[in-house]
């Protein structure tokens, strides 16, 4: 019996291997001061899977498209958001769409998605491209004129915040209330980061920025309730998607959604849309001015197709090089470096064993520079996503919007509104570097530039 039960445990698969730390804190001190070098350096000496020790805390890092198809397709009802990161995200997402689960997500799911039906997201090509008008005209056409170097990061974040608060809320916000929100927005995803680290921490402990961050979601919940009453009480909402929300009816059930269900679909519509989509234009300037002739390529297709007039949702089909523009950059800079999950049960990967409750990372970064998926990884070049050359590609080497049933909602909507946006710039300015101004990648809640992404613009 004894010797069966050696059998048994000698046959049990092995944990995959551990990247070697220091006490107590693991691999940490070396992820906060490389973390993109120090991941592909630990996937070129261990393999595409790899255990890492963050504090008290394993992790288990997947860097192989078919690890991304094993969680996030074969096997995702066993790989779920629970955990302290996940909990530390609903800290302002409460039960939204991203961090749901079950049978409560499906049923958000389908009352949601007439918001982003192909025909609802054409209705909004317009609007978008009237408020990019508008954010160019006011802050891009100024640095223009006086050649000054300018921050496109800086820029885009505004552009995308003031493009949600449109779209999500139409006329309704006063200017006031629409600062307000672009404030606290910002501040709560500067903080997110942070807050995942410290979540476990007793609620006792002094953490910097704490108290601004739940002051920040209390601003956002205001903001969201008094225009959820205004709709009530004046004449609805108008043509937004908080009005579509407030709307939505469940076919099963016939329910509609309450209000704190609302603003827990709104909050994370708002995180989704605004930093993931500012992070890729920006990097999509940068690979403007560092190799020309993307720029030079991007602007030609645009004359072509366009010309002088503005783009319409129509065109987007044969803006193909802007699309692959913004897959690429995506693919290399990818603002969701990692989707994060932990298994309810134990798994096997590759024949190392999987522990229920471990931390698992699907590693989008690495999947997307993964050398026996992408011909030179490290090389930007959009031509990589034209359909002749992206046959027999895996579908999960590219993670831009997560995969499987999770992927993200709007990923249409998102892909639109950076074609458009890139085509209207591409119409109005000439893109080129600042010297000794190189965008470097900064690790946080995404891969932001660190001090931000620096261009000179000129009126074409």
């Amino acid at each position: 019996m004894r010797g069966s039960a050696a059998l048994s445990s000698f046959a049990r698969p092995r944990l995959p291997p551990q990247v070697p730390g220091v006490p107590l804190l693991g691999n940490l001190p070396s992820l906060v001061r490389h973390p993109l070098d120090f991941l592909e350096q630990a996937r070129q000496r261990h393999g595409d899977i790899f255990r890492l020790r963050l504090g008290p805390r394993e992790a288990i890092a997947l860097c192989h498209p078919r690890h991304a198809q094993h969680v996030l397709v074969d096997h995702g009802r066993n790989y779920t958001k629970g955990g302290p990161f996940w909990d530390s995200v609903r800290t302002f997402m409460g039960n939204g769409l991203p961090v749901s689960e079950g049978d409560y997500w499906r049923r958000q799911r389908r009352m949601l998605q007439p918001a982003f039906h192909h025909q609802r997201i054409a209705t909004l090509a317009a609007r978008l491209v009237e408020t990019v008008d508008e954010t160019l005209s006011e802050h891009w056409e100024q640095a223009a004129r006086t050649g000054e170097p300018f921050n496109a990061a800086q820029a885009f974040a505004h552009m995308t915040m003031h493009l949600l608060v449109r779209i999500m809320f139409g006329g309704g916000l006063s200017q006031a209330e629409a600062e307000e929100a672009e404030q606290a927005m910002a501040y709560i995803i500067h903080f997110m980061v942070k807050g995942m680290a410290t979540h476990a921490l007793p609620s006792w402990v002094p953490v910097p920025g704490r108290a601004r961050y739940r002051a920040a979601i209390r601003t956002m919940d205001s903001i969201l309730f008094r225009m959820l009453e205004r709709g009530e009480h004046e004449d609805g909402l108008g043509d937004t998607l908080l009005s579509l929300m407030s709307q939505a009816t469940d076919a099963e059930t016939g329910e509609r959604m309450t209000t704190q269900q609302i603003r827990d679909e709104a909050v994370a519509l708002f995180v989704a849309g605004f930093e993931t989509t500012s992070v890729a234009l920006a990097w999509a300037l940068h690979a403007m001015t560092q190799q020309p002739e993307f720029g030079q390529r991007l602007q030609d297709e645009v004359d072509g197709v366009l010309g002088p007039r503005v783009p319409e949702f129509g065109d987007l089909r044969q803006l193909s090089y802007t699309l692959c523009m913004l897959q690429e950059t995506i693919r290399l800079y990818a603002p969701a470096y990692w989707l994060p999950r932990t298994p309810e049960e134990d798994d096997e990967i590759d024949g190392y064993r999987i522990p229920a409750g471990t931390l698992v990372g699907v590693m989008s970064h690495l999947i997307h520079r993964h050398p026996d998926v992408w011909e030179a990884p490290e090389h930007f070049d959009p031509e990589r996503f034209r359909p002749e050359r992206s046959e027999g590609r895996p579908r999960q080497a590219w993670l831009g919007f997560g995969g499987g049933q999770r992927q993200c909602i709007g990923k249409e909507f998102a892909l639109m509104e950076g074609q458009l946006i890139l085509a209207r710039i591409a119409q109005r300015f000439r893109v080129s570097a600042v010297p000794g101004r190189v965008a470097q990648v900064q690790f946080t809640t995404t891969l932001r530039a660190r001090n931000g992404v620096w261009v000179r613009l000129s009126r074409r």
